[in-house]
């Protein structure tokens, strides 16, 4: 994790008490540094013993919605999968924020597609009831920040 990317991070879990975490574990252990409690949703288990890590081993597909808290502060998308696939799957989430709650989202997009992925993001954001804060692209990555509306 470079400067910017701990900027990126430290700005967004200002206020996140609860968060639901999706995906690659790449900033899991700075988002439990960073929260009171976290719900990780993988199939995989991961090295980490914390008493705020709520570890759910399922594919996020088909996680119980009695396993999951009833309202979290912020969710944190990092599937390894391609634009639409990953707004799909975390759209099953997005009923557990309040309004102006924030989700960050990590898309590794290939540089010739990136016009294409960007105009494609704008038109999933809508559709799911988001609106975007903040777009960062980091070493081949973008980040989105978005909230609900």
């Amino acid at each position: 994790m470079d400067w910017t990317d701990f900027q990126l991070m430290y700005w967004f879990f200002r206020r996140g008490d609860i968060v639901l975490y999706i995906g690659s574990p790449d900033i899991l252990k700075f988002t439990l540094i960073n929260s009171k409690e976290v719900y990780y949703i993988s199939p995989e288990k991961v090295g980490i013993k914390s008493p705020k890590l709520k570890n759910l081993n399922y594919n996020v597909d088909n996680v119980p919605k009695e396993m999951l808290p009833k309202k979290v502060d912020k969710i944190i998308n990092f599937l390894p999968m391609n634009i639409v696939t990953s707004f799909k799957i975390m759209g099953n989430f997005i009923d557990l924020l309040d309004n102006e709650k924030q989700i960050l989202v990590k898309l590794e997009i290939p540089k010739k597609q990136s016009q294409y992925s960007e105009m494609l993001v704008n038109e999933l954001l809508p559709e799911f009831k988001l609106s975007s804060i903040a777009n960062i692209t980091i070493e081949g990555n973008k980040y989105i920040v978005c909230k609900k509306i």
